[in-house]
């Protein structure tokens, strides 16, 4: 009788291990989705437009999302928080790069001042924005799905799954040992 108690108590474990693994697998695809979707994808058409109004108008809509998204006062990070992990003075850093993009817009598209315009604004998408959009991502992460936010969490969400399915096996073991 107890083999059956250990041997099933294994499997419980393997099992509830099994389904945590894939509800956060679901749970991180779902997250990803959602940010690309309502955010993000916004900035990635910003930055493939060839024009300054068409990049004008996608920023001004990743502004307004980000805005409306309830990000405000918050920073990714729980205990070392400063100004360059803070979603305000990205958010800020992002509204001059909007409104630097709205005065490009009135300038002649023949003159030198338009077309250095162009490589700055160009140069700050590629590469130089990465850590910007890394904490807007973060903490609309760390709000919306905080077991996805930090990559201590993560290592968690991997671990727990592991350490589930090896209790299970040694239950089973035991469960299957002669010596009972």
């Amino acid at each position: 009788m107890k083999k059956g108690i250990w041997i099933g108590s294994g499997l419980l474990f393997i099992l509830g291990s099994l389904v945590f693994a894939v509800l956060m697998i679901i749970m991180a695809v779902r997250a990803n989705y959602h940010y690309n979707q309502d955010y993000y994808s916004y900035w990635s058409l910003a930055d493939k437009a060839s024009t300054i109004s068409q990049k004008s108008d996608y920023i001004d809509k990743f502004v307004a999302a980000l805005g409306n998204a309830g990000l405000s006062g918050q920073n990714d990070a729980l205990y070392f928080k400063t100004s360059d992990n803070s979603f305000d003075q990205n958010f800020q850093a992002l509204q001059s790069l909007q409104s630097r993009l709205h005065e490009i817009k009135t300038m002649d598209e023949s003159s030198f001042q338009y077309q250095t315009a162009i490589q700055q604004i160009t140069a700050q998408e590629q590469g130089q924005a990465d850590d910007m959009l890394g904490v807007f991502n973060g903490v609309w992460t760390k709000i919306h799905y905080p077991w996805l936010w930090n990559p201590w969490l993560i290592l968690l969400d991997i671990l727990l799954p592991i350490l589930g399915v090896t209790i299970g096996v040694i239950l089973m073991n035991l469960g299957s040992d002669d010596n009972f």
